[in-house]
């Protein structure tokens, strides 16, 4: 048998499991609620809960992070604990850092010297100790912490906020020299890439990407339009599966450029067929039949290697 009859169904096997294995809609996602507290912000709560604020933007439909206000909830996805102070967790992850690099050169400078570096315990391993003490007390600094923090905004003049307080106003001071540290603030930027894809089917949105409110966690966006409408391929690529699907009906996954897959779910007359080759904007497949209140749906799904990604930060 030859090895390309063995291999190519596993590779199709696997993909489909990434592409849809999410999909069912009364699966809970691991995650917790946070509330957005007044001086956080998107960049501070993304780096609290060590995760990518692109992640962070997409999983809470989040196009333009300054918006996010006091008492916003945010799902963290896969976080399971509530960090009470954010931008204390950051000041104090900085403050390990650089602890951290410090060390590792006082050490480096030691072994060159014939030193063994001894076995105490870090100041690093200390200053994380810290951290988790500082959250374990909801989120109060100590008086110590505050009155350098209020000295340090003294010293440093200018409210990047008008009215803030003076933890704020740190907090968001360090919030700055961090991200101009990481090249000017390209890596608090959210992303959109809106020329790769075209919406598949002319509609309005139902349901956008992420947490719902009835605990589930949507990989896609449903789009609402009429039954038989047309369905395109979003770009262009190779047609890699093309069948029915139990729970989600007569189903289509396209393989692009870069790494990319899209996902076409209950669909009606399919067109396309495995391994065509097809265009941006060229007919798939129609819409699937009307729910019993009179309004047909598509489903659709972005994959980037293999992981769901928001398509409302990919379409136009």
């Amino acid at each position: 048998m030859s090895w390309r009859l063995i291999i190519i169904p596993l590779l199709l096997v696997n993909l489909l499991y990434a592409c849809t294995g999410h999909y069912t809609g009364n699966v809970k996602t691991k995650g917790i609620y946070y509330r957005v507290k007044s001086g956080d912000t998107l960049w501070s709560i993304a780096n609290a809960y060590n995760m990518d604020i692109q992640e962070l933007a997409e999983a809470n439909n989040i196009t333009e992070p300054k918006l996010i206000v006091a008492d916003t909830i945010l799902f963290i996805p896969d976080a399971d604990q509530i960090i009470d102070d954010v931008m204390a967790a950051v000041r104090e992850t900085e403050s390990a850092k650089k602890i951290t690099k410090k060390e590792g050169k006082a050490s480096e400078t030691k072994t060159r010297k014939g030193e063994r570096p001894g076995d105490k315990t870090t100041a690093a391993a200390e200053a994380l100790s810290m951290r988790d003490a500082s959250r374990s007390k909801n989120g109060v600094a100590p008086k110590e912490e505050a009155k350098e923090i209020k000295a340090k905004s003294v010293e440093e003049g200018t409210s990047l906020t008008d009215g803030a307080s003076p933890r704020e106003e740190m907090g968001r001071k360090v919030e700055q020299k961090v991200r101009e540290k990481d090249g000017g603030g390209e890596s608090a930027n959210i992303k959109f890439d809106k020329e790769r894809f075209i919406w598949p089917v002319k509609g309005r949105v139902r349901a956008k990407f992420g947490f719902q409110r009835d605990g589930t966690y949507y990989n896609w966006i449903s789009i609402a339009a009429k039954e038989g409408a047309p369905v395109v391929a979003a770009a262009n690529g190779t047609v890699i599966f093309s069948n029915s699907l139990k729970d989600y009906g007569e189903t289509i996954i396209i393989k692009h450029q870069d790494s990319y897959a899209t996902v076409y779910t209950n669909l009606s007359g399919r067109i396309a067929r495995v391994d065509d080759k097809v265009k941006k904007g060229s007919r798939i497949a129609f819409l699937g039949k009307a729910e019993k209140k009179g309004e047909a749906f598509l489903n659709f799904e972005i994959r980037h290697k293999n992981k769901a990604r928001n398509p409302l930060f990919f379409l136009p």
